[in-house]
């Protein structure tokens, strides 16, 4: 993606998920006016909130090709949806990476909290105290709950993809997946996104690193997770699935340990917070922060943004 130049006055949103009246007050000490539109409106050299999951595919692809020269940012740290990479093209397109990353965070903590208070122990261990906790990815997601979860007891490994290695968290010290323990992790968390080259990547081998009696936790897209591994696991033993975003043939497949009592789909609630703030805009103003002006094009009211400044996670991939 290339740097854009864009009139910093107003930001437009699309999709019901923008809510411009609650982000209005957060960016009014910006001095950024905003303001709904419709899908496939013509937009040029402005600032974009885009909620790709409110709109249909037929609705992407009208904005992708009314879109010119904008800065376009997520409201989702998903960067999959329909004609995204149309956008990229002739745009800046940025996702919200670290904004929805507590609230995600909070899910996995109270989940496995309602899991361990339904669960009968002999020990009666606490939810997390000297637990061992599997971090699978290394993100804004991944590393603020691989953080909370070492915070609050739990001895805490990331699994980085990209190296395919395993990092005790804070000892800075790699080895290979087959250097761990077998079934040493009382509770894993998928922190990865639906990305094409991830698709499966959690299959039999990290499952191997899981407890028969764990607990999978998964606030994340489905696609990273093997179905045929993780059905494998949890007919060989007593493990529970927690998922927040499942496809109907996927649920059809967990239906055997859904009438058990071992699998817990959850309405896409995990990225929610408590009081309906979509959260976004925090991640936008980070963005917004790198910009500088430029006064030979609009004055004033210029913003020039260069993805070379932007971090990278804020970047789609």
């Amino acid at each position: 993606m290339r740097p854009v130049t864009v009139d910093r006055s107003t930001l437009y949103c699309l999709g019901a998920s923008t809510d411009p009246a609650t982000i209005a007050g957060p960016l009014r000490d910006a001095q950024v006016r905003v303001e709904a539109v419709p899908p496939g409106t013509p937009l040029s050299r402005t600032m974009v909130a885009l909620a790709a999951h409110d709109l249909t595919a037929a609705e992407l692809a009208e904005t992708a090709a009314a879109t010119k020269d904008c800065w376009v940012h997520l409201v989702s740290s998903a960067p999959t949806y329909p004609h995204v990479p149309a956008l990229a093209r002739d745009n800046l397109v940025t996702r919200s990476a670290r904004a929805y990353a507590p609230a995600l965070t909070e899910y996995v903590v109270t989940q496995q909290v309602l899991h361990c208070a339904t669960t009968v122990f002999e020990d009666m261990p606490k939810p997390f105290h000297r637990r061992a906790a599997l971090v699978v990815g290394y993100g804004a997601f991944g590393r603020t709950v691989a953080q909370t979860l070492a915070g609050l007891g739990a001895a805490v490994t990331v699994i980085r993809p990209r190296s395919g290695a395993a990092h005790p968290l804070e000892t800075g010290a790699a080895v290979p997946l087959d250097r761990l323990p077998g079934r040493f992790a009382h509770l894993m968390i998928v922190a990865l996104p639906g990305l094409p080259e991830l698709v499966d990547y959690i299959g039999d081998t990290l499952f191997g690193l899981l407890r028969h009696d764990g607990h999978l936790i998964n606030p994340a897209r489905s696609a990273p997770v093997d179905a045929g591994a993780l059905l494998r696991w949890l007919a060989a033993g007593t493990g529970r699935l927690t998922s927040d975003v499942e496809s109907e043939e996927r649920t059809e497949l967990l239906r055997p340990w859904i009438d058990q009592g071992r699998v817990t789909l959850t309405p896409h609630i995990a990225w929610r917070p408590w009081d309906g703030d979509p959260l976004y805009h925090r991640d936008w103003s980070a963005i917004f922060a790198t910009g500088t002006r430029d006064r030979s094009t609009m004055g004033e009211r210029s913003l020039r943004l260069d993805p070379d400044t932007i971090a990278t996670d804020f970047l789609i991939p």
